[in-house]
């Protein structure tokens, strides 16, 4: 099957690089274009990148960690996702409203609302989870880059999301924000025996770093390959709240050399 997510993000990698804007930025410069989009179809296959290796279990184990509302390093680690160290404290803490503001709003579970309305009123248009609290910015470990999330019941059993989000890291941001959402939505459609369905991520900044060009240059040139499809192993009916990275095994994935990018704090 034909891989129109990958060739979707390699025109948008083009399109950063050809038009983007210089940026001198609190952490490096960048080339910068401002309100993009990037899609995909989960009938599709799965939105993991082929011309070079991902590691995508980290990617998924954060989704877990957040669906649970972490609060310390150790709740992305035992979720089996490494990452997060650069924005915990000495103890390990983590202030964060990442997973914590859809769960908890000012007493109000986002999550929960959206996945009720999904099953009892599925034409509703007042399906979105935010994570964005403007009073909490200052207090944050890291502000929340994607922010907003809406769902839809398409043709009655599609779940579609759009995704929105304030700053993109082309190339390492982007690629594992693809596959979260996509396992977000496999994950709420298990639960609320729909179809996963489309994501279009809205980018508000969507960068390269200076320092990720050589890679970029390196991944532009690389072969592609087919899209990998993917198959749920967890049980039917399964809550979105005690997913896994087991619950969703990768099938067909062939994939290029991995590439190096440094993750920018």
């Amino acid at each position: 099957m034909q891989n129109n997510f990958e060739i979707a993000y390699k025109n948008l990698v083009d399109q950063v690089m050809t038009n983007g804007d210089l940026r001198h930025t609190r952490n490096g410069v960048t080339k910068s274009l401002f309100g993009t989009t990037l899609g995909f179809d989960l009938q599709e296959g799965f939105p993991l990148l082929t011309s070079r290796k991902m590691y995508h279990k980290g990617v998924t184990g954060e989704l877990a960690a957040m669906l649970r509302g972490p609060k310390t390093l150790k709740d992305f680690e035992k979720q089996g996702c490494n990452y997060w160290s650069k924005w915990a404290d000495e103890d390990g803490q983590l202030v964060l409203d990442y997973g914590n503001a859809w769960r908890d709003f000012n007493g109000v579970d986002q999550l929960q609302n959206v996945i009720d309305t999904l099953i009892h009123n599925p034409t509703d248009r007042r399906m979105i989870i935010t994570g964005w609290r403007p009073d909490r910015i200052a207090e944050l470990s890291l502000p929340c880059c994607h922010y907003s999330y809406q769902f839809y019941v398409r043709e009655g059993i599609y779940l579609d999301m759009i995704w929105t989000q304030r700053s993109a890291d082309v190339m390492i941001g982007i690629p594992s924000d693809a596959v979260f959402a996509a396992a977000w939505i496999i994950a709420m459609s298990k639960e609320t025996s729909l179809l996963p369905g489309r994501v279009t991520m809205n980018f508000g900044d969507t960068h390269i770093y200076e320092e990720h060009i050589a890679g970029v240059i390196e991944y532009q040139q690389a072969k592609m390959y087919e899209a990998p499809q993917f198959m749920w192993v967890g049980k039917d009916g399964q809550k979105t709240v005690d997913f896994t990275t087991d619950d969703l095994k990768i099938k067909t994935y062939k994939h290029g050399s991995a590439i190096k990018f440094e993750l920018k704090e």
